[in-house]
């Protein structure tokens, strides 16, 4: 690989090395990183441009190299000097560290695949040109979903772009945050985001949603696919484009014969994410019948949940997907024919608005099991999980009494239970979270409340209700500092108390 063309240096190349395969990089960046990784990874890799922009092309290029290959820049020697430039320092950071933190499953393994990868980087000065390697043999060129039905159309690849839905956006909801909304929230779009069904061959699939090809992350690996950083928790970042395994690929997997649709994620078996994650793909399974009748669902164990949960299997059964359809792996295996399609719901970026018929179908079945009763008008979702706690939310619960709102726990009921109570509801308040995650089942109109704190960043909720056309009051209340998303909060009566009442004050008002 020559980055970027030069036909001077290239010729020589050619008079040196009889036999090379040449390729010569675009000065286009995509066009670049289309050829590096469709045509990668290499055995060399010769910089030839001026050494200002050497910095940002390392950090994008040096991992397409094969492992033990060479990264040279000519003349880039002095990079390496007492006093060093850009690229020296790149290259110590890199030397040090990968770039990325550990955001793992299995510590204890990921820190021992760190250590090792701390000492992959080494460099030498050869005739006053710069020489750098690597020695890691799997190094894997993460693909970002929104430019991979382009890489498929032009790659040579086994793999196939079966269809392409166009994407679809709502409405923001009605929303307000109470006494003061949340950073990066107010204002932010719901992006409109295309729909692909991929059909895949002999791919590697390990639990955590891991989907791998050669020397590719495929973009299925990502829940989070819109964000520009990406991330999986069996992995771990060396740079923005390139990943290491957390635990390396056997050379020869179990394989699983047959065509299997990928419904995994990395916190499979969690209520929240399997409504937001898992059943935002189950779009594709008909397509998927449609082309094998025999076709089952992939899902991976994980070390809380190692086996589907009885109503992870109930959520299934009302998408049209058997029980005895879904198979559980442990480690990696080797998929025949594995089919994959783009969610419907990405938080906290996008919603595609036909997730409306895929929520109404599977609220309808679920309702459908249960026998027919009394349910309050106003009900108050709270939550016994100790984690990301309200400290003080008896207190909460206590306001929400007042004004005549039943206190309920979602995991007291069943799913269709469930269903039936936030359908029958005509106001649904809650601490924000997945207890809440039912109003996506609710097809009319709803009045919603939810209280969180200023830490919680996703926007499920916002999501759900700008499909469902809900209003939702959210009231936002202080939280522990540097613990993100899992920091405890609470309500404080003198900050958020006057907007609380207020909000409930209107509803009975209403009500007379």
């Amino acid at each position: 690989m020559l980055l970027p063309a030069a036909d001077g240096l290239a010729s020589e190349l050619h008079r040196l090395i009889p036999g090379l395969d040449l390729v010569e990089a675009p000065l286009d960046r995509a066009e670049r990183r289309f050829t590096l990784t469709a045509q990668g990874p290499f055995d060399f890799i010769v910089d030839e441009d001026e050494v200002p922009n050497r910095k940002r092309r390392f950090g994008a290029t040096f991992y397409h190299l094969r492992a033990g290959g060479a990264y040279v820049v000519p003349g880039g020697a002095p990079e390496l000097g007492a006093t060093p430039g850009p690229l020296g320092r790149l290259l110590q950071d890199a030397a040090a560290r990968p770039e990325a933190e550990l955001r793992v499953v299995d510590l204890p393994l990921a820190e021992a695949r760190l250590r090792a990868i701390r000492s992959h980087v080494r460099t030498e000065a050869v005739d006053g040109h710069l020489v750098v390697r690597h020695d890691l043999p799997d190094v894997h060129v993460k693909m970002r979903e929104a430019d991979f039905d382009d890489y498929l159309r032009r790659a040579s690849t086994r793999h196939r772009l079966l269809s392409v839905r166009p994407g679809m956006a709502p409405e923001p909801p009605e929303f307000v945050e109470l006494p003061e909304p949340r950073p990066h929230h107010e204002g932010r779009p719901i992006d409109a985001v295309e729909l692909s069904l991929r059909d895949y061959r002999d791919v590697v699939v390990e639990p955590y949603q891991v989907v791998l090809d050669g020397h590719l992350i495929l973009p299925d690996t990502y829940r989070h696919h819109r964000n520009e950083v990406l991330r999986n928790k069996l992995t771990v970042d060396l740079a923005r484009d390139f990943a290491v395994p957390v635990r390396p690929v056997p050379p020869d997997p179990p394989r699983l014969e047959g065509t299997y649709f990928h419904l995994d994620n990395e916190a499979r078996g969690h209520f929240g994410h399997l409504m937001t994650e898992s059943l935002s793909r189950v779009w594709a399974w008909p397509e998927v019948l449609a082309l094998d009748p025999d076709a089952r669902v992939l899902l991976g164990a994980n070390r809380k949940r190692p086996r589907p949960l009885e109503y992870e299997l109930a959520l299934y059964e009302a998408c049209g997907i058997p029980r005895e359809r879904i198979v559980v792996i442990d480690g990696p295996v080797l998929v025949d024919r594995l089919i994959t399609g783009t969610p419907m719901f990405s938080n906290p970026q996008y919603v595609h608005s036909q997730i409306a018929e895929i929520w109404q179908q599977v609220g309808d079945r679920l309702a459908a099991q249960v026998a027919p009763r009394d349910w309050p008008e106003r009900i108050f979702v709270s939550r016994r999980e100790v984690k990301r706690a309200c400290l003080n939310g008896a207190d909460v619960e206590a306001v929400f009494a007042e004004h005549d709102f039943e206190i309920v726990y979602p995991e007291d009921y069943s799913l269709g239970e469930q269903v039936e109570m936030f359908r029958a509801a005509e106001v649904i308040a809650g601490f924000s979270g997945s207890g809440m995650f039912q109003i996506a089942f609710v097809a009319e109109p709803k009045r919603v409340i939810q209280v969180g704190s200023m830490a919680y960043g996703p926007r499920n909720e916002f999501l759900m209700a700008a499909i469902r056309r809900h209003r939702i009051d959210s009231i936002v209340c202080q939280s522990d500092e540097g613990r993100g998303i899992r920091a405890d909060w609470w309500y404080d009566e003198e900050r958020e108390g006057a907007a609380l009442r207020g909000v409930l004050a209107g509803l009975d008002g209403a009500a007379q």
